[in-house]
C-alpha cells in the first residue's frame, strides 16, 4: 500500500477491538471529565488524537498536572504526572474491561491523585458499568493502528481546512460516540433543543457547525458527517458535493461514505468538496456573513540570511 493510501476499515473486520478501545477511550475521557476546567460546549471533556493513539492532555491537578494517553503501538495505557510518576497499563493479552479500569484507579493512587470516575459508559447502548465488566476484551495493535491512521488523515484534513476561519474552532475525539469532530462556532448564542436533556442543553446553545468522521457501528460502515445547528429549514432539501453524499434524515445530518472518500482520485479533495459544500450553506442557507469569518493567513517571514 502507497504510504499515502487511506486504509480500508470494514466494521466487521475490527469490532472487538473497536469495542475495548471505545471503553478504554471513555475512561481517559471520564477523567477529562473530572479533572480539566469546565469550558462551552463541553470541548473540555473531548479527547485529542496523539502520533501513537489518543489522550487527554494535560490537566491540572493542584499545582501538578497530569495526563493520559493510549499508545496503539505499545497497546500500553500511560498515566504521567507533572511531578515526574509514571503508571503504565497493558492492554494486549488476556484483559478485560473490569481489570483495565482497576488498574487506572490504582495507577492515579499511584500518582496521588484522587478522583471519582464514574463506572457507567455514555452514548452507546450496552450500559454494563466499566467495573464489572468480565468479558475478554480484545486489542489487536494492527486494527487499533489502522483506525489511527484514518483519523490521523481525517484530521490533517480537517486541521488544515479549519485554517481559513477566523473564530472559534476546535478539533475533538469525543469518546462517548466515538468520533473526531471539526467545530465552528459563529459566535452567536442560540437557545437549545427543548427537552433533550442537560448534555444538549449546554451543548446545543451556540450556533456553529459540524463536522466529523464516525468509524461506523453494527448498523452501519464509516462516514464523514455533518450538520449546521440551528438546522437550517430547507438544508436538508438539498444536494451537496461530492456525489455521493446525502442527508440522513434518520441522523439528521449530511452523510459521506468513508470508502467513497478513501476510493476517490484524491480523498482530500473529495473530503473538501464535501466541508466546501456544508461551509457554502452556512452562508446561503443559515445566514451567516461568511466575509465576517474570512482569515488570510499573514506572509511567513523569511529567514535571515547566516
Amino acid at each position: 500500500m502507497n504510504v499515502n493510501d487511506w486504509p480500508a476499515l470494514p466494521v466487521a473486520e475490527w469490532a472487538p477491538t473497536k469495542r475495548s478501545l471505545h471503553l478504554y477511550a471513555q475512561m481517559l475521557g471520564k477523567l477529562r471529565l473530572a479533572l480539566a476546567p469546565h469550558q462551552p460546549n463541553f470541548v473540555y471533556t473531548a479527547l485529542q488524537l496523539t502520533p501513537r493513539g489518543l489522550g487527554t492532555v494535560a490537566m491540572p491537578y493542584g499545582i501538578r498536572s497530569v495526563q493520559a494517553t493510549i499508545d496503539v503501538f505499545e497497546s500500553l495505557l500511560l498515566l504521567e504526572s507533572s511531578d515526574g510518576r509514571q503508571a503504565r497499563i497493558t492492554l494486549s493479552g488476556a484483559r478485560t474491561v473490569a481489570q483495565v479500569f482497576s488498574e487506572l484507579h490504582a495507577g492515579l493512587d499511584k500518582l496521588g491523585i484522587e478522583v471519582t470516575l464514574s463506572p457507567i459508559p455514555q452514548e452507546i447502548p450496552d450500559l454494563t458499568p466499566l467495573d464489572r465488566d468480565e468479558r475478554p476484551a480484545v486489542f489487536e495493535p494492527l486494527d487499533a493502528q489502522r483506525w489511527l491512521a484514518v483519523l490521523t488523515a481525517a484530521n490533517a484534513v480537517f486541521d488544515r481546512w479549519r485554517s481559513h476561519f477566523f473564530g472559534r474552532t476546535g478539533l475533538q475525539l469525543w469518546w462517548g460516540a466515538f468520533d473526531l469532530a471539526l467545530l465552528l462556532f459563529s459566535g452567536k448564542h442560540v437557545d437549545p433543543p427543548a427537552n433533550r436533556g442537560y448534555l444538549l442543553k449546554y451543548d446545543l446553545d451556540a450556533e456553529m457547525l459540524n463536522a466529523g468522521f464516525y468509524p461506523g457501528d453494527a448498523g452501519s460502515e464509516a462516514y464523514f458527517y455533518g450538520y449546521i445547528y440551528p438546522q437550517p429549514a430547507a438544508g436538508a432539501t438539498i444536494a451537496i458535493a461530492p456525489a455521493q453524499a446525502s442527508w440522513s434524515t434518520a441522523l439528521g445530518e449530511w452523510v459521506l461514505p468513508y470508502e467513497a472518500v478513501r476510493t476517490a482520485d484524491d480523498p482530500e479533495d473529495a473530503l473538501v468538496a464535501f466541508l466546501d459544500a456544508i461551509y457554502a450553506l452556512c452562508g446561503s442557507e443559515a445566514g451567516w456573513d461568511l466575509a465576517r469569518y474570512r482569515y488570510a493567513r499573514p506572509p511567513l517571514r523569511r529567514a535571515r540570511p547566516v
